[in-house]
């Protein structure tokens, strides 16, 4: 008759676990803990989810605010700081425009991977509305305006794009 080949396997398996069982109790009887291996993260990018339209225009409001706390209007920015200069012209020109100009934005809200558009509406009374795309990037899981969608508000406000 025959022995099985992993017979020495069971008893090496065997002598390792008695051995790390009696390592594990302390001359009291008492269990010691050992911290369990940590393996090192793995670093994935953060994803927000996709805001809704009114959370999207409340980006904007916040970033035409020339009130607003210029570090919390910078965040909401892809640009950051060196945009808020192009912005603060466009909420200047906005906050003199006719109370018959209106502004709002329109779903349904896009998402592309780390992008995501929305549509810009404006109006003034007696003539049609214009639309116009803007789109805002994931960075850092943050959802910012683009300098492109920055441009195009600066446009609608007649004005040259600068960043």
């Amino acid at each position: 008759m025959t022995r099985p080949r992993n017979k020495p396997l069971i008893r090496l398996a065997a002598t390792a676990f008695s051995l790390t069982a009696a390592a594990l109790i302390g001359t009291f009887s008492t269990v010691a803990t050992a911290a369990p291996a940590m393996a090192t993260p793995i670093v994935a990018p953060v994803h927000a989810a996709a805001p809704s339209v009114g959370e999207l225009k409340a980006k904007l409001q916040l970033v035409l605010n020339t009130g607003a706390a210029r570090s919390a209007r910078a965040n909401e920015l892809e640009a950051g700081e060196s945009g808020l200069s192009l912005v603060d012209q466009v909420g200047t020109v906005m906050a003199s425009a006719p109370s018959s100009f209106r502004w709002d934005l329109l779903g349904p809200v896009n998402v592309s991977g780390d992008r995501l558009t929305a549509q810009l509406t404006t109006s003034v009374d007696g003539w049609d509305p214009w639309f116009f795309e803007l789109s805002w990037k994931q960075i850092d899981g943050t959802w910012k305006l683009t300098r492109e969608a920055e441009c195009t508000v600066a446009g609608v406000a007649m004005l040259p794009c600068t960043v």
